[in-house]
C-alpha cells in the first residue's frame, strides 16, 4: 500500500481541499489536510508558499504508485515558456485504462474542451491529483477504512504518523542480511551430516544473493518482501523443514506459517538452481 493510503486513514481531510478550491481558501484547507504538526509549519508561509508545500507532497505521493504521471505533471508545472498549450496539448481530463481501452474523466465541467495553459496549469495539476488521491479510489478505499478501523480503531491511532502506521503495516524496506534471517529461524530435519551440509549450502547461497533475490526469497517463504520493524523481529520466525530424498522437486514454501521446505539436494549448484527456480518463477499457488 503506498504512503497516500495511510495519510488519507489518518488525516481525514488529507487531499480534499486543493483540488477544489485551488485559489481561495487554501490555508484553511491546508492545515485541515496535513496534521497537526505541518499545518503549524505551514501557517509560517505565505500563502503560495503553502501551495508549493502541499503540491510537492501530492507529487511525492503520486510518485510512489503512478511514477510517470508525477513526473510528467512536474514538468509540467517547471516549463517556462508561454506556449503550454500547444507543447503539451492537455485539456482539463484525467484518464486511466480499463479492459485495455482509454477512459477520460472531466476534472471540470466541460473539462474536455477546456486547454490547460501557462494560466492554468497550477490548477489543472491540483485538480488532476485530487482526483487521483481521491476521487478515483473513493468507492474502494471507504470499505478499507471501515475495515481498518473496526479492527485496528484506537484513540492511540492519533499518536501515530502515518509513515509510522505504514512502517508497521508493512514492515521495514531496509535491506537485511543472510545472519539476520538466519536468527529468526528454525531447523528441522537437518540433523544428519547430509542435512547439515545442505542447510549450510542454504544459507550460503542466501548470502550470495543480490538484495532484490532476497527479497523474492522472503516473499516467497513469508508472502511479504519485507521484515518487520526491529521492535517486532522478536515475534517473527521462519522455519526452514528437510522434507525428503525427490530432489527433482523444487522447494515448497508455506506461507500461513512462513516455512520452506527443502528436498535433500545433492550439490550446492542444484540446491541453488531449484531454489532461484522457485523464488523467481512462482505466482500464487503456481509457476508463471
Amino acid at each position: 500500500l503506498p504512503l497516500a493510503v495511510f495519510k488519507k486513514l489518518l488525516r481525514p481531510g488529507a487531499y480534499q481541499s486543493l483540488g477544489v478550491c485551488p485559489q481561495q481558501g487554501a490555508s484553511q484547507g491546508l492545515s485541515q489536510g496535513l496534521g497537526q504538526g505541518s499545518s503549524q509549519a505551514l501557517a509560517l508561509l505565505t500563502p503560495s508558499a503553502q501551495l508549493r508545500a502541499q503540491l510537492s507532497e501530492m507529487l511525492g505521493d503520486v510518485a510512489q504508485f503512478r511514477p510517470q504521471l508525477a513526473r510528467g505533471l512536474r514538468q509540467l508545472l517547471q516549463y517556462r515558456g508561454a506556449d503550454v498549450e500547444h507543447v503539451f496539448c492537455l485539456t482539463f481530463e484525467a484518464a486511466y485504462d480499463a479492459f485495455g481501452a482509454r477512459v477520460a474523466v472531466p476534472l471540470v465541467p466541460g473539462g474536455a474542451h477546456m486547454a490547460v495553459t501557462s494560466h492554468n496549469r497550477v490548477e489543472y495539476v491540483q485538480r488532476y491529483l485530487h482526483w487521483v488521491l481521491t476521487d478515483s479510489v473513493a468507492r474502494q478505499f471507504e470499505p478499507f477504512r471501515r475495515g481498518f478501523y473496526y479492527v485496528c480503531g484506537s484513540n492511540a491511532l492519533s499518536l501515530f504518523a502515518p509513515e509510522e502506521i505504514e512502517l508497521l503495516v508493512h514492515g521495514s524496506g531496509r535491506d537485511w542480511a543472510a545472519s539476520d534471517l538466519r536468527a529468526v529461524t528454525d531447523h528441522a530435519g537437518f540433523d544428519s551430516p547430509a542435512g547439515r551440509q545442505l542447510c549450510e549450502w542454504f544459507w550460503a547461497l542466501v548470502a550470495e544473493m543480490t538484495a532484490a533475490e532476497r527479497r523474492q526469497l522472503l516473499m516467497f517463504v513469508t508472502g511479504s518482501d519485507r521484515m518487520p520493524t526491529p521492535s517486532q523481529l522478536h515475534q517473527f520466525r521462519v522455519k526452514l523443514v528437510l522434507l525428503g530424498n525427490e530432489s527433482a522437486r523444487l522447494p515448497v514454501a508455506h506461507t500461513c506459517f512462513n516455512q520452506l521446505g527443502l528436498w535433500a539436494y545433492r550439490t550446492k549448484d542444484e540446491l541453488g538452481t531449484k531454489l532461484m527456480m522457485a523464488i523467481t518463477e512462482s505466482e500464487g499457488f503456481g509457476l508463471k
